[in-house]
């Protein structure tokens, strides 16, 4: 089994539990290189409060990852999230002189690691989300925020840990509601309105669930500090980013979108699944363009709900147009208390209203929250 399938019992968290790790599969020198590396991680927030995050890596061998093409993917998965978060804490280092390029130390494992998990070199909701959880007690659901814990954070605020941890909730809460809407998608094919109706039942429920997760997150996460001490490592390089000692880039600075929820699976799946569309425009080519963010299994997924058969026979159905209309409200619900919480959380609190994902956010939310109402039927 790929580690990005897509499950009920989880949705598009890692399939199998995240790998903390790697090391203790290697052997020789490249387990040495490999354990200074993840010292280092483990103590990125000792670094990051004393300033010595840049001379750390600095000291780091380039590992060659090429070597590690043998590993399982899972433990692919957590070098590169180990290269991501000391990519940013470099770039973002508190008491630093801003930089535009990123050594060789961390710039050319990066970048081939990056091409080992299919997605381009640079911080991302995988990371930051996906594959960054551990479970306290087994027997619980992966749903319940607090029986989660993070594997990497930059710092050791417990509001960051909250931040990661009840969006990881979110997406295991909406694990079921996603199978069942690849499941109502070829039920909705074939007209058995009995099958799509009981997918429509099963996406309602997801939703409630998300939604009354994602009104926890001020439980743990306040504004303030998320704005002050978490957000400002999210960004990439707007203009650009040399990686230095990286032959194919020649020299020249790349510029890739920074960590942001955009780059999430789990709302553009239940959207493809009832048939919510947005007018074309800047935002659905940045939407299109986040795809490439995502786990290949997930952009995957994504693609193969694409049909609006859902939508198409729920509003010819009298009976399924207010069980279809019952997803799309939560949706919208789901938009309208995002928006409030992105006003929140950063739009009143700065004068350029972009993003760490490089978007007018707040334009952008406001006009996916209208054209999702404009679509119920």
């Amino acid at each position: 089994m790929n580690c990005w399938e897509v499950t009920t019992k989880r949705g598009f968290l890692m399939a199998e539990n995240p790998v903390n790790c790697v090391s203790s599969v290697l052997n020789g020198e490249l387990k040495i290189a490999v354990e200074a590396i993840e010292n280092i991680a483990n103590s990125l927030p000792h670094h990051i409060d004393n300033e010595t995050t840049r001379e750390v890596c600095h000291n780091l061998p380039v590992l060659k990852v090429y070597s590690l093409g043998t590993l399982e993917l899972a433990h692919r998965e957590r070098l590169h999230q180990i290269y991501a978060y000391l990519t940013n804490a470099y770039l973002w280092a508190p008491g630093e002189v801003p930089v535009n390029s990123l050594p060789a130390q961390l710039a050319v494992p990066f970048v081939q690691l990056s091409d080992l998990v299919n997605r381009p070199p640079t911080l991302s909701y995988t990371n930051t989300q996906l594959c960054n959880w551990q479970v306290i007690d087994p027997a619980k659901p992966l749903d319940d925020a607090e029986n989660l814990k993070t594997l990497q954070t930059f710092q050791n605020y417990p509001d960051e840990e909250w931040f990661w941890v009840i969006h990881i909730a979110i997406e295991a809460a909406g694990g079921a509601a996603v199978m069942a809407g690849k499941d109502a998608v070829m039920a909705a094919k074939v007209g058995d309105v009995d099958r799509l109706t009981k997918g429509l039942r099963i996406i309602t429920d997801g939703l409630s669930k998300i939604i009354a997760l994602a009104k926890r997150i001020e439980e743990g996460c306040d504004p303030d500090i998320y704005f002050k001490t978490l957000r400002p490592f999210l960004f990439n390089k707007e203009e650009g980013l040399i990686f230095e000692g990286v032959k194919r880039y020649e020299g020249k600075p790349q510029k890739f979108y920074g960590q942001t929820g955009a780059q999430s699976s789990l709302i553009p799946a239940l959207c493809e699944v009832l048939g919510i569309k947005h007018q074309k425009s800047d935002l659905t080519l940045y939407l299109d363009n986040v795809r490439q963010y995502m786990p290949k299994p997930h952009r995957n997924f994504l693609s193969s709900l694409g049909a609006n058969s859902v939508r198409t026979l729920a509003a010819a159905t009298p009976t399924l147009k207010n069980k279809y209309n019952d997803c799309a409200r939560l949706i919208l619900e789901f938009r309208r208390f995002h928006l409030q919480l992105a006003a929140k959380y950063i739009a009143t609190k700065v004068k350029n209203e972009k993003g760490s994902g490089g978007t007018e956010f707040m334009k952008w939310l406001k006009l996916m929250t209208l054209e999702t109402e404009q679509q119920l039927l």
